[in-house]
């Protein structure tokens, strides 16, 4: 393949789709343009998604259900974005889709046995980095359903009683993930809070484990060829084959 060893091209289209999705979404507040494209970068993750992750067998099917249903949501939301049920139903699939791939990315990244081969140290951090940003977006849809279920749960302290929309929400997921705190949109309700405390948690653990876990695929000596369970696969390449590069 083209490049370094370790560095899947896959998943770095896939991490700058990721990138646009999750912060990009000003796009969605001017004009008619704007939140069609945005809405483009549904398909556009769901496949590059599904790609980067390389489902075999009968892993297939959950994966195409999940990715029929995160689209059909989106544009649905997207057409109606008053309709509740529409935002919960988008919500709901954010988290099923984007919650598989953070398992299959973490699996790789923690499954991973370096042998004689070059390492896959580039490929370890990208998949890492997907994750993470994935982790955002799965607690800013996480935000979104209690919000559609008890409205209210969150404010924004720089225009009370209006209502917080979901550009607002991704905005405190992605702050509460950081342990920033602005402050400026608090949550009010007990699930609200329950949730923005197990994000703060969970980023810091996130960032803690999986570093001690990247460097010590860089540390470790390479294992011996021998007999013994098969290498986890890595995230597709260019060519469709997982793991290698």
């Amino acid at each position: 393949m083209r490049g370094r060893p370790g560095l899947s091209r896959s998943l770095v289209v896939f991490l700058a789709a990721a990138v646009l999705l999750h912060f990009a979404y000003p796009l969605t507040l001017h004009g008619l343009l704007g939140p069609v494209l945005y809405t483009l970068l549904y398909p556009t993750v769901v496949f590059l998604g599904v790609r980067v992750v390389q489902p075999a067998g009968r892993r297939l099917v959950p994966v195409a259900v999940f990715s029929a249903v995160f689209l059909a949501t989106g544009f649905w939301a997207t057409l109606h974005p008053g309709e509740p049920l529409a935002r919960l139903g988008l919500f709901t699939s954010i988290v099923l889709f984007q919650g598989y791939l953070i398992l299959e990315l973490l699996m790789f990244v923690f499954r991973y046995r370096r042998r004689r081969s070059p390492p896959h140290g580039p490929q370890l951090i990208l998949a890492a980095v997907c994750a993470y940003l994935l982790l955002g977006g799965v607690f800013a849809a996480l935000f979104g359903m209690v919000e559609a279920l008890w409205p209210g749960s969150f404010e924004d302290s720089l225009a009370p009683h209006t209502p917080v929309d979901w550009q607002d929400l991704t905005y405190l997921s992605f702050v509460t993930l950081v342990t920033l705190g602005y402050g400026d949109i608090v949550p009010l309700t007990p699930w609200a809070r329950s949730l923005a405390t197990g994000e703060a948690a969970t980023g810091t653990l996130f960032l803690a484990t999986v570093i001690a876990r990247i460097v010590g695929a860089y540390v470790s000596p390479a294992a011996p060829d021998s007999p013994g369970p098969p290498e986890a696969p890595g995230p597709a390449d260019e060519r469709g084959r997982p793991g290698h590069t």
